[in-house]
């Protein structure tokens, strides 16, 4: 068991750190200049950057979740003949 928890942890963290860079790419391709007055405040601060951030996370989510669904008929498909192949319920393709 305290093997499958490691293993476990350390693919939490794997595509934590893979989000985390996706988001960073992101950012940097929106704000190629730097990050200007997003909020309009008048001045460049910690606000402007978050928000500069979480647009970044948002993008990212989006294209994941429409990977996702554009991926999950395949890998369903996939997955119902690898039952079947361990059920029996199908014969392995030669």
């Amino acid at each position: 068991m305290g093997f499958l928890r490691k293993l476990l942890g350390i693919g939490v963290t794997a595509g934590a750190t893979v989000a985390a860079v996706r988001v960073a790419d992101k950012y940097k391709e929106n704000n190629p200049n730097g990050v200007q007055d997003v909020n309009g405040d008048g001045k460049v601060d910690s606000q402007d950057m978050f928000i500069e951030v979480k647009k970044a996370a948002t993008e990212v989510y989006q294209q994941a979740v429409d990977t996702i669904q554009h991926k999950a008929p395949e890998y369903t498909q996939k997955a119902k003949d690898a039952a079947d192949e361990v059920f029996g319920t199908k014969p392995p393709e030669a």
